[in-house]
């Protein structure tokens, strides 16, 4: 090599700073390490700073207004369930309670009455209206005003309550009316 060659080559490398002692490539891939490791923080962090703010917008958007939540048969017999009652039981029903579909007609809920009021195994039959499961709901639930707030008369359903004056003949007299038209749902509680 000529020896101006080499002099500039000296001088460029007197320039850089002096390489460390010891393992290169393992002090190399220490630092590749730690640069990915800062850059994982990097996304991880921006990946929950986005979810966060998802979150707390969905959160402050309001709910759309819709037509509001219907309250199934289901939860109407569990809200209206005499405490000293168990319900329901598959057999030996001493009580029944008939709830009917939220679209039900007249010719239908006179239906039904006839065939209950005709039927030997039916003993006080007291009809509900919606406004009357009304308001034994806001009497069972008066410790929830959001729930009440909630629930209208027209979201309950009406229903037929009656005793049966032979308990063990319940799931005959359930095949019966369960099925009928204009009925949603037939459930019978053992009362004392």
């Amino acid at each position: 090599m000529p020896d101006h060659l080499k002099d500039l080559f000296d001088r460029v490398l007197d320039d850089e700073p002096v390489p460390p002692d010891g393992d290169l490539a393992g002090q190399a891939m220490a630092q590749g390490r730690g640069i990915r490791r800062r850059r994982g923080l990097i996304v991880g962090g921006s990946v929950a700073s986005a979810i966060v703010a998802v979150v707390v917008a969905l959160n402050l958007t309001p709910a759309p207004a819709g037509p509001p939540p219907q309250v199934s048969a289901a939860a109407a017999r569990l809200a209206q369930a005499e405490p000293q009652c168990t319900w329901p039981v598959p057999d030996d029903a001493t009580d029944v309670s008939i709830f009917l579909r939220q679209d039900v007609t007249e010719r239908q809920r006179t239906g039904l009455r006839d065939a209950l009021d005709g039927d030997p195994l039916v003993r006080n039959l007291v009809f509900e209206t919606r406004q009357e499961a009304y308001e034994k709901f806001k009497v069972l639930w008066r410790d929830s005003p959001d729930l009440v707030a909630a629930v209208d008369a027209s979201q309950l359903p009406e229903s037929f309550r009656l005793e049966l004056t032979t308990p063990a003949q319940y799931p005959a007299f359930a095949a019966r009316f369960a099925g009928r038209a204009g009925v949603e749902d037939l459930i019978g509680g053992m009362c004392p």
